[in-house]
């Protein structure tokens, strides 16, 4: 059955934290603005309801279609459905036990990280934050994820969701490791009326994400809680032996092996190839010199080649793998 969306409305949320007043309404009805206030992140939330950027689109949920959608400039995208047993909701609106979950969609601003600096990437970053009104309200909430062709989700130790390129795609050149990320949904939170955390987790069943809180005695609502989905398109690394980093000193094999196609990184990635194609298009000749100059005196150092894509033009040298 298709969820019934009442609001929609992309808003700011200003820096006010959220009051005694709000927190212990006699009424139990409160701003989900007020709410938001306190949550993490909030300082990130985009002031604009244009969420198009140079590297893609961010679609926030209608009434016509209850997901959300991040699409880069690459070509790789991914969408995360809203939970059907909560109603989009405006910031504006009030929470109250005849009113169920509330569903808040936001377009935020990418954190900034070194890994950001590094590879010259920002991230299209989007959050649902579910508002629980009461102790009889649902516990779970599940957000359905679709994303391209040849990725994979996997939930890992701190809770987060991380996207990456299938493993059953293989590794058709066992002389490089190859690795391949995309974004992820961070590790969970969720939080009560008076800003004190609920324990909370996601479950991963197929492309299926649940996020379940478990309030404690002095759980105090409404609680909400937030899956935040960061999506920075294709980004992958390459770590040569030490073998196939003597062999990347020559210009020759790093053309062949980076630009030429067949024997390159598409190669590596083997079906995954065309995921990779919007990187690979953006290297240069300079990135030749300087891979293959790494390259020389990481095996000088009886070390060895690691190169991101992108950039392509800042290779580093790391200890070999044994």
């Amino acid at each position: 059955m298709k969820p019934h969306y009442k609001v929609t409305a992309i808003l700011a949320v200003s820096s006010v934290f959220l009051s005694a007043t709000v927190a212990n309404a006699a009424e139990n009805s409160v701003e989900i603005h007020d709410l938001l206030t306190s949550a993490p992140g909030h300082s990130r939330v985009l002031t604009s309801t244009s969420a198009a950027t140079t590297d893609g689109t961010i679609i926030l949920p209608s009434e016509e279609a209850g997901v959300i959608e991040l699409k880069h400039s690459d070509g790789t995208w991914l969408t995360v459905g809203l939970p059907q047993n909560a109603g989009l909701s405006s910031p504006a609106d009030k929470l109250s036990q005849s009113s169920g979950s509330a569903v808040i969609a936001e377009p935020m601003k990418a954190a900034t990280s070194a890994q950001d600096s590094s590879t010259g990437k920002s991230a299209l970053s989007a959050r649902a934050v579910v508002a629980v009104p009461d102790a009889k309200a649902d516990r779970s909430y599940n957000f359905d994820l679709n994303f391209s062709d040849g990725i994979v989700p996997q939930l890992r130790k701190d809770g987060s969701v991380q996207f990456v390129l299938d493993p059953k795609l293989g590794n058709s050149h066992p002389g490089v490791e190859a690795e391949a990320s995309f974004g992820e949904i961070k590790t969970p939170w969720a939080i009560d009326a008076n800003g004190k955390a609920v324990p909370t987790k996601f479950t991963l069943k197929g492309n299926t994400l649940t996020q379940t809180i478990n309030p404690i005695k002095d759980t105090t609502y409404p609680v909400i809680l937030d899956p935040e989905a960061e999506w920075k398109g294709f980004y992958g690394r390459l770590t040569y032996s030490r073998a196939e980093t003597a062999n990347m000193r020559d210009q020759g094999v790093v053309i062949a092996g980076l630009l030429g196609g067949s024997a390159g990184i598409a190669a590596m990635f083997g079906p995954g190839a065309p995921i990779v194609g919007a990187a690979l298009a953006a290297a240069s000749a300079a990135a030749v010199g300087i891979i293959a100059t790494t390259a020389s005196n990481a095996h000088s150092d009886g070390r060895c080649l690691q190169v991101d894509i992108p950039p392509l033009v800042n290779p580093t040298i790391v200890n070999c793998r044994s």
